[in-house]
């Protein structure tokens, strides 16, 4: 069985553990540390600076060359699920592009390694994409503290990292790190639907964050007390889960004391079953939030039935256990993409899903690179993802573009939803779109 073969089969099962040595080799001699310099040229398309990168980040894939993708995913611990279905969805993907031909001639070969949502075994990681793998991008990276630890590894070689899992606001300005793209609203652009939300529910009510100790707690909590205010909303003090707790009820009973009229979770996904059902124990009938980590329904929700009935969080893509979508042909297509790539167990998960459509922008990234000046170069690839223009069938607003630092956001829409334990989907509460405002809302306007 060839490299790429292997490697697609082993991550059909979702467990590609490989061993994760470094080793040096010539894209350790760039020196593109930093990650900025790239211009917008004439024809307003931004092309990233290679000039300081390894000669290899400008040189063309030999003809019939594989292209090596890696991805770093939490396989084990608390995030295991998601990491596993992620790797799921993208298999499914780069199998039918590879059944189909490939991408001009070259078939894609997944290389997925666990991190356990750690930041030193994603470093360790990183070193050995950029070494021994000598992966032509890094795709989908979970986490704020993986990314900021392996962001420098991957600029120094000139590898993209494209599309990130991360509310960090900081991972989509390509002025300051232009081989970074990141796949998701930021936390600040979240929150502010969430407030919005709240804010026309309950005009003037009160909030309460029951917010985690990690970086994506940390980035809900720094944006949204001021967008609250902005809102009209009373702030009432944060209730912070230890690190490392497994039991949030004296978090819950904080919270729930203050009679708020909202209670939202800034916390990792694992932490929302505990959430739901400790809310539904202490009789609480105020709003309950989740943010976009959560909203997987059969995943993060469901398990907890009935306290989820009314569970509002942000989307921003179709969840396939939603049976709105039960007719909809790109989500059958899905499906069946899943199928066969023999991931049908995990194709109503939201993760999944999510998988799939980084595999698309990658894809497409990549066959805009195979057509531009000098063709498949990892440069030319970074650029590609800068100025993305696609139609995604699967997202809420299908319509998806990037545009350099003018307009670095792939996601800046969706609805806030409702979970209903009858049909185990979502019912649509409120659209929310602030394309063209994302970068005023996270500070970079």
């Amino acid at each position: 069985m060839t490299r790429t073969s292997r490697s697609m089969a082993l991550a059909s099962a979702g467990l590609l553990l490989l061993g994760v040595a470094a080793c040096g080799d010539s894209r350790s001699e760039g020196n593109a540390a930093g990650g900025g310099g790239g211009q917008t040229n004439t024809e307003g398309r931004f092309v990233v600076d290679a000039s300081a990168c390894p000669e290899d980040a400008t040189t063309a894939l030999a003809d019939g060359e594989p292209i090596t993708i890696g991805t770093s995913q939490p396989l084990s611990g608390p995030l295991a699920s998601g990491g596993a279905a992620n790797v799921a969805g993208i298999t499914a993907y780069f199998e039918k592009v590879n059944e189909a031909g490939g991408i001009a001639g070259h078939q894609l070969e997944l290389v997925a390694k666990d991190d356990a949502y750690d930041a030193a075994r994603a470093v360790t990681n990183a070193q050995s994409f950029v070494g021994e793998e000598q992966v032509f991008a890094n795709l989908a990276q979970v986490g704020t503290p993986q990314i900021r630890a392996t962001q420098p590894i991957y600029e120094q070689a000139c590898v993209p990292q494209l599309w990130t899992i991360t509310t960090g606001p900081a991972f989509t300005n390509p002025t300051e790190h232009e081989w970074t793209v990141n796949g998701i609203p930021p936390a600040p652009v979240e929150a502010k639907a969430m407030v919005d939300y709240i804010a026309e529910q309950v005009p003037g009510g009160s909030v309460t964050e029951i917010k985690g100790s990690d970086a994506l707690s940390e980035d809900f909590h720094a944006a949204l007390p001021r967008l609250a205010e902005d809102a009209g909303l009373t702030v009432q003090p944060a209730q912070t889960i230890p690190a490392g707790a497994t039991n949030i009820d004296a978090q819950i009973s904080a919270a729930v004391a203050g009679e708020p009229d909202a209670i939202v979770l800034e916390a990792l996904p694992n932490y929302a079953p505990g959430f739901i059902t400790g809310l539904a124990r202490a009789g609480y009938e105020g709003l309950v939030v989740l943010n976009s980590s959560a909203n997987g329904a059969a995943q993060w929700i469901t398990p907890s039935d009935p306290a989820g009935e009314g569970v509002v969080a942000p989307l921003f893509r179709k969840d396939p256990s939603d049976t709105r979508w039960d007719g909809d042909p790109a989500m059958q297509e899905y499906l069946d993409d899943m199928a066969a790539a023999g991931q049908q167990d995990l194709a109503r998960f939201g993760n999944a899903l999510d998988g799939y459509g980084w595999a698309q922008l990658i894809v497409q990234n990549l066959t805009d690179a195979a057509e531009m000046d000098g063709g498949l170069t990892r440069a030319n690839l970074m650029s590609a993802a800068w100025n993305t223009d696609l139609e995604r069938p699967l997202m809420l607003h299908p319509e998806a573009s990037t545009s350099g630092p003018d307009d670095p956001f792939i996601a800046e829409s969706g609805e806030m939803a409702s979970y209903s334990t009858e049909t185990k989907g979502w019912v649509s509460e409120m659209e929310w779109d602030y394309s063209g405002t994302s970068g005023d809302i996270v500070g970079q306007g």
